[in-house]
């Protein structure tokens, strides 16, 4: 029965316990992060991971170390630890500035948002979200000037594409006007050679024909060319 409520005592002072480690470690993370020794604070922070204090100073050093990735998991985990709505908004704006650091301007716009319905009158929270909303107004503004840019290329090349298919068709049109111009003179050219050539036994007609028509010629020329008698012939009475 003793060693019962030795037990049952050991459990109550527990959570005493772990706050004190906790307490430590946080202090000796505060004392390394203000030297700048970013290391060791880191180091013991991470022994006090259980405390929301210990989790978001943990974040801070981690951010500094630009860790930035890893600062944000830690801030988010204090968002959700945090039980007042301080704690929540502490987290929640550090949480905006890891996503601006990251260039991810919708999240730390939807971070500094969390953090100022939990305490509207923040003026630096305020700054930040008024920033972020800037900076993303100018990102999707640069987007959209190169999706344009891209649209206006592509039109280019469709341009040039086109004239490229119109001065090949051209091309094909005036290489195949040329070869129906060759195939026509071919063709013009093929029946004059064939006239042209004779067969061997009209040409020997053709010469027989033309040596005699020169003897009829010379036949007739001599028979002019023979003397006609001066006086007529006497008649026999």
């Amino acid at each position: 029965m003793a060693r019962l409520k030795t037990l049952i005592l050991l459990l109550a002072c527990a959570p005493a316990i772990h706050a004190q480690e906790a307490d430590r470690a946080i202090r000796k993370g505060n004392t390394a992060y203000n030297e700048g020794d970013l290391k060791d604070a880191v180091r013991a922070y991470s022994g006090a991971e259980k405390d929301e204090r210990g989790m978001f100073n943990l974040g801070n050093a981690l951010y500094r170390q630009d860790s930035t990735k890893q600062a944000q998991q830690r801030f988010e985990n204090a968002a959700s630890m945090a039980k007042t709505p301080d704690g929540q908004a502490r987290a929640y704006h550090n949480l905006g500035n890891s996503w601006m650091k990251q260039r991810n301007y919708q999240e730390a716009i939807n971070a500094y948002k969390e953090a100022l319905k939990r305490t509207p009158l923040d003026n630096d929270t305020r700054y930040n979200l008024a920033y972020a909303q800037e900076k993303l107004a100018r990102e999707q503004q640069q987007q959209k000037k190169d999706k344009d840019k891209d649209k206006d290329k592509d039109k280019d090349k469709d341009k040039e594409k086109d004239k490229q298919d119109k001065d090949q068709e051209k091309q094909d049109q005036q290489q195949n006007n040329d070869k129906q111009r060759q195939a026509q003179q071919q063709q013009d050219q093929e029946p004059r050679q064939q006239q042209d050539r004779i067969d061997p036994q009209d040409a020997k007609r053709m010469l027989d024909a033309a040596q005699q028509q020169e003897k009829d010629v010379q036949e007739k020329v001599r028979r002019l060319m023979q003397p006609k008698p001066t006086t007529p012939p006497a008649k026999d009475w």
